[in-house]
């Protein structure tokens, strides 16, 4: 079956607190969009590129002089992440499974990729969730709190992987920009989500502190 992934670079790096936008930042001497593309450099796939359009000739200036020539296929972002997922989903004409997938996860495995894939194959959905390790308090609007149990709780990750058609037809209900991720979308529309163990390099690049670890975790994979 045709495997597309669809990666969202169309942050604008507020929480980073720097002139550029996080997934151009450096990570080893290179910027994090490439690793997190290098990462799906697999036979029968197909590289969705959703950026900013504001930002295109600028990564097509870094790929230059990085001479980073792994192929894939940049479309104009939206607005908003939906609208940006929204605009990669409509490239593809056939059918086949999308993942969707953070620019700025650049730690995502060749093996957990083709786990989501395979499970995806066979359920029509499969999304990465690790368990919660932390405390969990519950605050209401008066500020008031109480612990719930973390046992019934799961962190979200991506890549996020569908059958297409099924994630297009989510995408036309007029409200899919309420939703904070595909699959939160994919599931209002009564398809199940089935859940995969995920993994905790693949963590998101958010805040400087992040980047930090990133390249902490590199160098530590090189040596």
């Amino acid at each position: 079956m045709k495997r597309y992934v669809i990666i969202v670079a169309g942050g604008q790096g507020i929480r980073m607190q720097g002139a550029l936008p996080k997934q151009f930042l450096s990570l080893n001497g290179i910027p994090v969009l490439m690793h997190t593309i290098a990462a799906f450099q697999q036979p029968n796939m197909e590289v969705i590129l959703v950026m900013n359009k504001e930002y295109i000739r600028y990564w097509e200036e870094l790929c230059a002089s990085y001479h980073f020539k792994i192929d894939y296929r940049i479309v104009s972002g939206g607005k908003t992440r939906s609208e940006s997922v929204k605009n990669g989903l409509e490239v593809i004409s056939e059918e086949g499974l999308v993942a969707i997938h953070d620019a700025v996860r650049p730690f995502v495995s060749a093996d957990m990729i083709e786990r989501l894939y395979g499970e995806a194959a066979a359920h029509d959905s499969a999304i990465p969730v690790i368990e919660v390790k932390d405390t969990l308090r519950e605050v209401n609007k008066n500020g008031e709190s109480i612990t719930v149990p973390r046992t019934s709780y799961r962190v979200v990750q991506t890549p996020q992987v569908f059958k297409v058609s099924k994630l297009k037809a989510a995408f036309s209900k007029t409200d899919f920009a309420n939703f904070t991720d595909e699959a939160s979308l994919y599931e209002s529309t009564g398809n199940k989500v089935f859940l995969v163990e995920g993994e905790e390099m693949n963590f998101k690049i958010t805040v400087p502190f992040d980047l930090l670890i990133a390249e902490v975790l590199l160098k530590s994979k090189k040596n």
